[in-house]
């Protein structure tokens, strides 16, 4: 595995563990909220059963059924409300501690997020600056490619046109020597008839010595 994938999936698991984190924060809340609702509600109920016990508490007929009934409502009403009130105090009273974990909870995951998404912005930095270095390293080899090859191709015409040259010239030596062996033949061919007659002349004078005598 590359550091980028590790550090991809380091960040990935800090967002999974901070999103769940958010998620049972959320839940709790939820919770709060539906504990307070029901601590809301009881109130009140006791509220409105107190305020019908006070309104018919003084009326002269004790034993009517709407004060039986007022009675008996706040009463039920008082009973609900103490226990929901207790039940509601001690839930506050455990919820100081646990809202206070679930803040430390979050401040550590917020903080393995942030740790995680600052490791891969700097990888992705120095990546970023290498390629940088490396474009301009190649745009850089290029140009120093371009001018090359254009020294290389006008070598290259440059050599192409000196054999050119060379096997001209080895042509002209070639025929200059034909002819020079031509041109030498026909001097010893013409040297070779001069000395026939020369001969010939020669033998002839002396006969016609030899015949004076």
């Amino acid at each position: 595995m590359s550091k980028r994938e590790e550090l991809e999936a380091a960040l990935a698991n800090a967002r999974a563990a901070r999103a769940w984190g958010d998620a049972e924060d959320a839940k709790a809340e939820g919770e709060r909220q539906k504990e307070r609702a029901e601590w809301e509600r009881t109130r009140a109920d006791y509220h409105k059963a107190c305020e019908e016990w006070e309104r018919v508490r003084d009326a002269p007929d004790k034993a009517s059924p709407e004060y039986e009934k007022a009675r008996t409502d706040w009463m039920s009403a008082r009973v609900d409300w103490g226990k929901v009130d207790s039940e509601y105090s001690r839930i506050c009273a455990e919820d100081a501690s646990v809202i206070e974990a679930q803040r430390k909870a979050r401040l550590e995951r917020d903080a393995a997020y942030n740790a995680a998404l600052d490791a891969l912005d700097e990888l992705n930095q120095t990546e970023t600056t290498q390629r940088k270095e490396l474009e301009a390293a190649f745009t850089k080899a290029s140009a120093d490619r371009e001018i090359a090859t254009v020294d290389w191709q006008a070598a290259k015409a440059a050599a192409t046109k000196a054999r050119a040259d060379w096997e001209k010239a080895r042509a002209d030596w070639e025929k200059a020597i034909t002819e020079w062996e031509g041109i030498c033949a026909k001097w010893e061919k013409a040297r070779g008839a001069l000395d026939e007659l020369d001969r010939g002349e020669s033998q002839s004078a002396k006969a016609g010595q030899a015949g004076n005598e």
